[in-house]
């Protein structure tokens, strides 16, 4: 293996040209595949093909057609009654009118086109309520009617006529947000256009349209100056590390190489950019940022010894290129423990950060050496910076207090271990995606007026099939769906619900001079048939396609239900779920929807969550064994990686704080970056106790050495994800709030908590009743 390292680091040196020429062409082969790349927060891009939820979905729009709503809320104006007056049915009629234009919006529903069925001597007539806004009579006669509108009212319209909304039905596009974003483009345009907050209008915007045009725009907003902010914060790191334009510019030449050949890659396999994906180039940056200063801080050393540039880089190849492998093995380890998960935006991520990982490697192993081969100049502010610094100072002192309070920090450390394990198993996991949201966004805001206004705008869709075509018109199945329709209806969870049974009763009543005794099912096939076909020859707009099948066999009941936190909704599922089981077993029922779709996502993110953190331990402490050829030493250095994850996890529980899709990823992404340190650490170590140094010095020249690199590189990390905390996602928020947390705790345990360990276990048979003196090579730091 040796041989194998001097010859890639002698040939990295004396290749430099054809190094960076290489490199050039990948670069520039990797530029023309990102034109492939687009963003797709799409609700079924999470699911793997053939996963039953996704079939019940795709099913779903097979029978019904498009599924997804767009809401527009509106409220009466101060200044009237309700919202039944000629300028609120004006404003309506303008977003209607609007809306039907749109190629993207395939029907509409609304207070000022909104028509009711009824009695017209006997026969059946569908009429439009509000046909003319500025007749008072009119008016008046049109509020009389909407107040005996059944399937308006709580629906469309509140009781009260306080409020109101327009519902656009929007044409599904499977595996894009596209149709989204131009329609959302265009409706806030045409609102900002309109001027209707100016007017006494403040809309309420809410559905699938406005969630994923969200998704996307502040993902989008977050990368344009998140990712910059972070790069000049580390650049500012950098140069007060180094004081050195050459240790503050390289790593930007890796890291930006790096990112090109990812993207690349990505752009190959044709995965799309998504929520989850954008933490990537922030993670790049910082393991990036991390691995350039492991290699700067070595490079200065052999510089400060006295070698010219090439072999100073290449003496720090041959040094670093175990660690620095499996530092970037575990890293990758930690990315693909999450690839377990049936999450195929996370096992995306998995996949580009696990490349990501290894590729950093080969840079830090090829391209830069070859870079820092070229430099001849060595300034006496980097020299006195790495080795004389506060940095340096501080590692200097922290062996002797650690060896001081071994017992004291080892067990102070057993308690955290015991008390985080005792904590964690009570994690709670919701990916309630209006979570994603801050507080104060208006997205989060509008959908609690829908659910406080309407009890309720996402839906469950139930498909009950009727088993044969044209089945829907059997009296008997009729009956069944109204029961369970009218079960739904009083739970509390759920808002108003309209179906093709409310229909049939509304057909049934205007075909008896409206008559309420009439407000009933028809007790024929046949008649059940006949009255659909009168309603579509009535003049109705309505043509319930997404409330029965083409072939007549499937109908859907959709269930409104109010926005709730995932352990509810799954709550509600079964509670659902048991009772069609119990009440209704000649019923075969699919249940599917938005929410059914999102509760999928965390029994995934659950199972994820543990099986992910797991594979990363089994991975990682394997690699530790491996490399460290020992299973004593394997285990002691995976603890100070290990333990700083269950005590974050455990600080959530105190603080109350739920997993979901952006904190799922922390746990096993963050011990393959937490681990680094505890890696060079811990080889630095053995390296010191194979040349015969005793416990002491062999910790103190590990700590001289990898531990000025180690708080550099921690210091980077704590504060690069840090930088997160300024977006505009929750999910974005917690990842760079958590693993800021994981590295500075893993700091403290490569330091403090893991030599207090090795003086504790390795230190036992050797003379600790007085301070130990350096020898001459630990004094040196001579390898």
């Amino acid at each position: 293996m040796a041989s194998f390292i001097h010859g890639w680091a002698t040939a990295v040196v004396k290749g430099r040209w054809l190094v960076l020429a290489a490199l050039g062409v990948l670069l520039a082969l990797s530029i023309p595949p990102m034109d492939n790349l687009y963003y797709d927060n799409s609700n079924e891009r999470f699911f793997l093909e053939g996963d039953p939820h996704l079939d019940d979905f795709n099913q779903l729009l097979d029978r019904f057609g498009d599924v997804e709503y767009l809401s527009i809320g509106i409220d009466a104006p101060a200044d009237q009654a309700d919202v039944i007056n000629p300028d609120t049915l004006t404003v309506i009629d303008e977003l209607t009118d609007f809306l039907e234009r749109r190629p993207e919006v395939t029907q509409v529903r609304s207070l000022s086109k909104y028509q009711y069925t009824h009695s017209d001597g006997g026969l059946l007539a569908t009429d439009t309520v509000f046909e003319d806004f500025g007749d008072t009579d009119l008016l008046a006669e049109g509020r009389e009617i909407m107040a005996g509108e059944e399937m308006a009212l709580g629906s469309l319209i509140t009781e009260d006529f306080q409020h109101t909304r327009i519902a656009a039905r929007v044409q599904y596009q499977s595996g894009s947000n596209e149709v989204k974003m131009s329609l959302m483009t265009a409706v806030r345009a045409f609102i900002e256009e309109q001027g209707y907050a100016e007017r006494g209008y403040p809309l309420h915007l809410s559905g699938q349209p406005v969630f994923a045009e969200q998704f996307e725009v502040l993902s989008k907003r977050d990368q344009a100056w998140i990712n910059p902010t972070m790069a000049v914060v580390m650049i500012v790191i950098l140069f007060v590390s180094f004081r050195s334009a050459t240790g503050t510019l390289i790593p930007w030449v890796l890291i930006g190489s790096a990112i090109t050949l990812v993207t690349g890659i990505q752009g190959v396999m044709g995965w799309p950019h998504s929520v989850v994906e954008s933490a990537l180039v922030p993670a790049l940056i910082i393991i990036g940022v991390g691995v350039s200063v492991h290699v700067l801080v070595e490079f200065y050393r052999f510089r400060g010894e006295g070698q010219d540039p090439k072999a100073a880089a290449r003496s720090t190849v041959e040094h670093l290129w175990v660690p620095a492998f499996f530092t970037a093995l575990t890293t990758a380890a930690g990315f693909l423990a999450l690839s377990v998960t049936q999450l195929v935006p996370v096992k995306q991520f998995a996949w580009l950060g696990a490349i990501g990982a290894m590729t950093l490697f080969v840079l830090a192993m090829t391209l830069l050496p070859a870079l820092l081969s070229f430099i001849p100049w060595f300034s006496d502010r980097t020299r006195h910076s790495v080795d004389t610094g506060l940095v340096a100072r501080l590692t200097s002192t922290v062996p002797d207090w650690t060896h001081r309070h071994r017992r004291t920090l080892t067990v102070a450390g057993a308690v955290l271990l015991v008390a985080s394990l005792v904590l964690v198993p009570n994690l709670k996991v919701d990916s309630n995606f209006i979570t994603y949201f801050k507080q104060d966004n208006p997205t989060r805001a509008d959908l609690k007026y829908f659910d406080r206004t309407y009890n309720g705008i996402q839906n469950i869709d139930l498909m009950i099939d009727s088993g044969e075509p044209g089945g829907i018109h059997e009296p008997a199945f009729l009956h069944r769906v109204d029961a369970l329709q009218a079960w739904l209806e009083n739970q509390p969870e759920s808002g108003q619900v309209n179906s093709l049974v409310d229909f049939h009763k509304q057909i049934n009543q205007s075909l008896n001079f409206d008559d309420p005794a009439f407000r009933e099912l028809p007790t024929s096939r046949e008649m059940a048939a006949q009255f659909l076909l009168l309603y579509e020859n009535s003049g109705s707009d309505e043509d319930l396609t997404d409330l029965k099948d083409f072939d007549e066999r499937y109908l859907r009941i959709s269930v409104p239900i109010l926005n709730m936190n995932a352990g509810e909704t799954r709550a509600l599922l079964e509670r659902v779920e048991h009772h069609i089981a119990d009440n209704f077993p000649a019923l075969p029922v699919q249940l599917s929807g938005s929410l059914v779709m999102y509760n999928a996502q965390d029994t995934y993110i659950n199972q994820g969550m543990f099986q992910s953190f797991m594979v990363a331990l089994l991975i990682i402490g394997g690699s530790f064994i491996v490399l460290f050829r020992s299973l004593k030493y394997g285990l002691i250095a995976l603890v100070p990686s290990v333990v700083p994850i269950l005590l974050t996890g455990a600080l959530l529980v105190l603080l109350n704080i739920p997993l979901n899709l952006g904190t799922m990823i922390v746990g096993a992404m963050t011990m393959g970056i937490a681990v680094d340190d505890a890696i060079h650490m811990m080889n630095r170590y053995l390296r010191g106790r194979r040349q015969g140094l005793n416990t002491y010095d062999a910790i103190h020249q590990a700590t001289q050495q990898a531990g000025r690199a180690v708080v550099f590189t921690s210091l980077v990390l704590v504060i690069g994800f840090s930088v997160m905390l300024l977006g505009s996602f929750i999910p974005y928020i917690y990842t760079g709030l958590f693993a800021a947390t994981i590295m500075a705790l893993a700091l403290v345990g490569d330091l403090i908590f893991l030599p207090a360990v090795l003086h504790l276990i390795d230190g036992r048979a050797e003379r600790t009743d007085t301070t130990p003196t350096l020898t001459a090579s630990a004094k040196g730091g001579n390898l």
